[in-house]
Parts: structure tokens; sequence; C-alpha cells
């Protein structure tokens, strides 16, 4: 995650920045605040300090920052009652979705749901993978119409996508579904989404059912390609 409003020390802890990028990160505005708000802040900043991936394509921090995504897993377990309180008093605020009244009850369902996958991934619930080739998704961005498109592979070795999801360089959610939500065409599943003009990263995550207990979680951060053709 970029431009969430954390600045790293030279001890290695973070703190929320005085600018307003912090309001625009609800995952770091919740986690950052409470019994666990130190930790928290210890984690992202070991994140933001190995953030590559090593030889074999693993992102570094899932060992480089082990001990405290541990210990983070542990503080959130014994605060739970703490943080479901804080999703209930802001019910949704401070989300990032542009939204019609329309649909804003499904959007901020939607909004509900990916929070609560990145609070598990956080927490280490939730175990996240890079997408392998075949599975890697495509982003096209029309530049004229800041409108764009993300494209996923409908099946991993026979097992559907059961729901796919992006976010931007600010961790709001610009696009979620399900399988069935999804149009489904010849370039795979695809979700539709507005560009806003300062987004330069967007981040994939995909589910597909397993077939067993479980589900596999792949992930993948790019630099939004911008096009003016189809």
């Amino acid at each position: 995650m970029t431009a969430r409003g954390l600045s790293t020390n030279s001890n290695n802890h973070s703190s929320i920045s005085d600018g307003s990028d912090g309001e625009d990160c609800p995952m770091c505005k919740k986690f950052s605040q409470g019994p666990c708000g130190e930790i928290f802040k210890r984690w992202l900043a070991c994140t933001d300090v190995y953030s590559g991936r090593d030889s074999s394509g693993e992102p570094l921090h899932l060992a480089r920052c082990s001990d405290y995504a541990v210990e983070l897993a542990g503080c959130l377990e014994q605060y739970a009652d703490f943080y479901s309180a804080y999703d209930e008093n802001h019910n949704g605020q401070d989300r990032g979705l542009n939204s019609t009244e329309a649909d804003v009850d499904l959007k901020g369902a939607w909004e509900e749901f990916v929070c609560e996958m990145e609070d598990g991934i956080i927490s280490g619930r939730y175990s996240v993978l890079p997408f392998p080739e075949q599975l890697d998704p495509k982003i096209k961005v029309r530049i004229a119409t800041l409108t764009g498109a993300a494209f996923f592979v409908p099946e991993n070795g026979g097992k559907p996508i059961i729901a796919a999801y992006l976010l931007d360089d600010k961790s709001n959610v610009v696009a979620a579904g399900s399988r069935e939500d999804m149009h489904v065409g010849d370039l795979g599943c695809v979700l539709t989404f507005k560009v806003s003009n300062d987004m330069k990263r967007a981040t994939a995550r995909a589910i597909y059912d397993t077939g067993h207990v479980g589900v596999q979680i792949f992930s993948r951060t790019v630099l939004v390609p911008v096009s003016d053709n189809d």
C-alpha cells in the first residue's frame, strides 16, 4: 500500500502524517488507533522496509515481518470487540467509494466484505500468494474516459473464481464483485472501474475455490497502464 498517510522514522516505527492521506486509508485509520495501534504501526513500517519479493517470488515481508504479524494477530484477537465496535460506530464511513443512492447499499456491502478480507490478511487469518503466471490479471485503462477494466481468469485448475476486487493507491475499493456479478467474456471475468486523475497503481486480489476446505487468495500490485485504445 502506498500514500496511506503513514511515515516511517529512523527507529522503524510509523506515525500518522499531518497530511490528509491518512483520512483516505480506512484500514490504516482503524488499526492505528486503540490497543493494537502501535503494534500495527510497527508491522506496517516493517512491510514498507521489506516491500519487494525474494528470488522465489514470495513477498519479503511474509518472512521478515512475521514476528510483527504474529504479535498483531494476537492483539487483534484479544481486542476483537474493540475493533468490531469501531466498525459499528463508523458504519461504513471513510470507505472511499463514489456511489449513487441507487446502489449505495450494494457497494457498501462489498466494501464491508473487502474490509473483512483485508482485516483477515493483516491478522494472518488468510494467506495471500502472488498470482501464478497462468492466472495473472490484465488491467486496461482508457485515459479519454477515465475508465478501466480488470480481466480475471475464470478458473484455476478447474476450480472457479469466487470473487475479485481492486484497491487503489490509498487502499480504497474501486471495484469488487462475485463471479456472478462479473461479465464472463472471451477475455475472462471482467470488473470495470472509474479511474481518478491521481491513480497510479492498482492492487488486484482474486479469491478462488480450492475444491476443499478454504480458498486461495492471489494478489498483484501493478502500475495502472493508461491507453487511449479500446
